[in-house]
């Protein structure tokens, strides 16, 4: 396959990174925007002066019916992302979407359904599964060398609250949810990624701290095998970025933080067995995300975050939502 001819929809803030990756390498081509704000787009082009004379329009549907394309990146507010994914599947694109992939399961079950009767690839944008540092966690895990495993706490915060006040992502409904279903999805995906196992258990809280939408949110996850896992999710956080794992095996124990004031670097893990501790410097080699979705586009490697990842966050994110409502455990079904 030559460059991928790629439609992007969305052009807000969240879109200017990964376009200007795709507009700098020489496996995509940006032939479209998507967007129905002019100051948005014009702000967009700005930003990414390589696609200043590529021809917008004011919807997905609009870019679909006049330009060829070959895939599309989703990056639109959260409740957006499934008409427009399910429509670009009908028409053969491939798809990046940003997470979550949706904020309903039964959406996710349909996307996964129709990609693959399509043969199409949908690749959720879940970047740290492409971060050095989980990558050795997980391998850890799945190699063994923490033997049984015990428990995983995940710890995520930021200034969520006034960082997006008056924005849609305090509008339920275009983001179908608040702190959780925006940044804590990331985390939420790696509690998943990390164990591996179905959720059998899910009992939490949630504190809106005054919003239309969730802010903080403790959950405990039961996992199938007893293994016990913890996520919180703080969004009126003092101070720029926190994030931590802690993951507890019956032969060693991983610890993962990152800098507060530096929330996009890789992080740090320490790796303790007996008396030994260890900060692992020699990370596993990861390719860019962009790069993963080419690769997996062409039947090269496997697809790194594929629907069913963005099935198993919704899955997740509802019994969450579903616990704090009813103040009750919400039982799974172990899908």
């Amino acid at each position: 396959m030559g460059r991928l001819r790629v439609g992007v929809v969305g052009c807000g803030g969240a879109a200017t990174g990964h376009a200007q990756t795709m507009a700098s390498t020489a496996e995509f081509e940006i032939v479209a925007l998507a967007e129905p704000s002019q100051s948005n787009l014009e702000l967009f082009r700005s930003r990414v002066p390589m696609v200043a004379e590529v021809p917008s329009f004011a919807s997905a549907e609009e870019m679909f019916e006049a330009v060829e394309l070959d895939a599309i990146t989703v990056v639109t507010p959260h409740t957006l992302h499934f008409p427009i994914v399910m429509s670009a599947i009908k028409r053969g694109l491939h798809v990046l979407c940003e997470k979550p992939l949706t904020c309903a399961a039964r959406e996710a079950r349909e996307i996964e359904a129709a990609a693959e009767a399509a043969g199409v690839t949908v690749m959720v944008r879940y970047q740290r599964r492409f971060d050095p540092a989980y990558t050795f966690m997980r391998e850890t895990i799945a190699g063994g060398e923490l033997g049984e495993l015990r428990s995983i706490i995940i710890t995520c915060g930021q200034r969520w609250l006034t960082g997006t006040a008056g924005t849609w992502r305090q509008d339920p409904a275009l983001s179908g949810g608040g702190m959780l279903m925006d940044s804590g999805s990331h985390l939420a995906d790696m509690l998943l990624w990390l164990v591996d196992r179905p959720v059998a258990s899910v009992s939490a809280l949630v504190d809106q701290v005054g919003s239309p939408v969730d802010i903080n949110t403790t959950a405990t996850v039961a996992f199938a095998g007893g293994v016990q896992g913890q996520l919180a999710v703080v969004g009126d956080l003092a101070t720029t970025w926190m994030e931590t794992v802690v993951v507890s095996g019956s032969a060693g124990l991983l610890r993962y933080e990152v800098e507060p004031q530096h929330p996009w670097r890789t992080g740090r893990v320490t790796f303790a067995r007996g008396r030994s501790i260890e900060q692992r410097l020699d990370l596993p080699r990861t390719p860019d995300l962009h790069e993963a979705w080419w690769s997996a586009i062409n039947g090269e490697t496997p697809n790194p975050a594929p629907p069913a990842a963005g099935l198993r966050v919704a899955e997740l994110s509802e019994a969450i939502y579903r616990s704090a409502s009813l103040g009750e455990t919400v039982h799974l079904d172990g899908r």
